[in-house]
């Protein structure tokens, strides 16, 4: 940490024993910090706390209109709260955006439904503040990291636009919506360049706020389809835009109609998700951001009876203190720390993962978390040292902002845990993951006793 490199930087450290509390080293470990997705670690402790390992997220379907033979006179309509699981990743098949949603197909012809004459019509108030993060940059918005959250919400709330060169330099390449359904504008043109130029110059931007995306630049042609990811502004009418591509595909119509229904509202059936236990790692090993603002919102709605920023955050000071945690060591802004508001003390942070290593669910948080030189956003870090295939750790980043904290083991059996954060660091980012990596490849061959 004292590299020249570091001058103008701030570092601050704990080591510690897991097992038995004892300190090792502490720098800077009361002073406040930018956590970055270091964050993460919080909320996703006080949901596992609050909220158990076995907690899903229900999304009620619901039929406003009479029934006349196949058809329902009037729309389908969604009520969520706040299931993350909509999605690609989640599903397990990245070929098939829509497979998450295939299922409801099934499930509405069992019941006899073949045509929906109204449309399908998303409920998302029980999430009911906007959906952004407090303190999120405006230009980076229209990136798949910053993508808004929202009671009801499909693939993390990122369409594609996929890019293929024509076989004719000079030609347009094709700009291909995906899914096609996604409420966004296309704009703008690629140019096919020569086969042999090995070009793929590609720049999109979204309007803030805004459903318009424009794309530019070339790409050489016989290149493989590149995909952009994008994220759209209204989580809502993206789930309804998805859900009524997927009915379709699979045989349900849905004229769209405007339906006038005084008929009862039918329950059809209630979508379970599957366990936190198994949503958990989708947030910490790629370090998914509109996860971390749906468990916000969600600790809010189960515990508080509100699914608001602020009801999210006071169930997470209740845990925090708990694990013993000044109220002074912190500063929540949002779920993800995608938010420079936060503020978080190296120590608050340790606190929380000596309090977690001594609950009976720590596998489902340990396991939960990038495994160094295996997966998640460790994959490609610690390889050929003692601490690949060892560490647990959670990453955290931002321009000036280098975190890394989690737990290893030493030769001698014993768990430490460990809290590195690096601020206003104006030195290339892998000069300040090289020093973290050193200093936790150095704590993997720790030993207490001569061997």
């Amino acid at each position: 940490m004292a590299n020249p490199a570091f001058a103008r930087a701030t570092w601050g450290a704990v080591v510690e024993s897991a097992d038995s509390g004892q300190v090792l080293y502490r720098h800077n470990a009361e002073r406040l910090f930018i956590p970055a997705s270091n964050l993460k670690l919080l909320t996703a402790s006080a949901a596992l706390t609050r909220l158990g390992a076995d907690f899903r997220w229900t999304t009620t379907v619901v039929a406003r209109g009479a029934r006349q033979g196949d058809t329902l006179a009037g729309d389908l309509v969604v009520a969520g709260r706040g299931d993350p699981t909509f999605a690609v990743d989640a599903a397990g098949d990245s070929t098939d955006e829509l497979k998450s949603l295939r299922g409801w197909v099934d499930s509405l012809t069992a019941r006899g439904i073949h045509v929906i004459r109204g449309r399908v019509v998303g409920d998302a108030s029980a999430f009911p503040d906007p959906p952004l993060g407090r303190g999120w940059a405006w230009d980076d918005l229209e990136a798949d990291y910053a993508a808004p959250v929202g009671a009801l919400q499909f693939n993390e709330s990122v369409a594609w636009i996929e890019v293929e060169p024509s076989i004719v330099p000079g030609a347009a390449a094709s700009l291909l919506l995906v899914p096609r359904e996604a409420p966004l504008r296309l704009f703008g043109a690629v140019a096919t360049a020569a086969p042999d130029s090995n070009i793929a110059q590609l720049t999109w931007s979204r309007a803030p706020f805004g459903d318009s995306v424009t794309v530019g630049g070339r790409l050489s042609a016989r290149r493989a389809t590149e995909r952009l990811p994008v994220a759209v502004p209204d989580p809502t009418r993206y789930f309804e835009a998805a859900l009524t591509q997927a009915l379709g595909e699979g045989g349900v119509t849905v004229l769209g109609a405007p339906v006038q229904s005084f008929a009862a509202a039918e329950t059809l059936f209630t979508w379970l998700s599957p366990p936190l236990s198994q949503v958990l790692p989708l947030l910490l090993k790629p370090s998914q951001n509109q996860i971390g603002e749906t468990l916000l919102r969600t600790l809010g709605l189960q515990v508080k009876g509100v699914g608001a920023v602020d009801s999210g955050r006071a169930v997470i000071r209740d845990v925090l203190t708990e694990f013993g945690v000044a109220p002074d060591a912190y500063v929540l802004a949002d779920g993800s720390g995608l938010s420079r508001y936060n503020d978080v003390a190296p120590e608050a942070i340790a606190a929380v993962l000596a309090a977690m290593y001594r609950r009976p669910d720590f596998p489902a948080f340990r396991d939960a978390l990038p495994v160094a030189g295996v997966d998640g956003t460790l994959a490609t870090r610690f390889l050929g040292t003692a601490a690949a295939g060892n560490v647990r750790a959670k990453t955290g980043s931002m321009t000036g902002v280098r975190t890394l904290s989690g737990y290893v083991r030493t030769p001698d059996g014993e768990t430490l845990l460990f809290v590195l954060i690096a601020n206003n660091a104006t030195a290339p980012r892998r000069v300040v993951e090289a020093a973290q990596d050193r200093i936790v490849a150095r704590l993997a061959t720790f030993v207490r006793s001569s061997r």
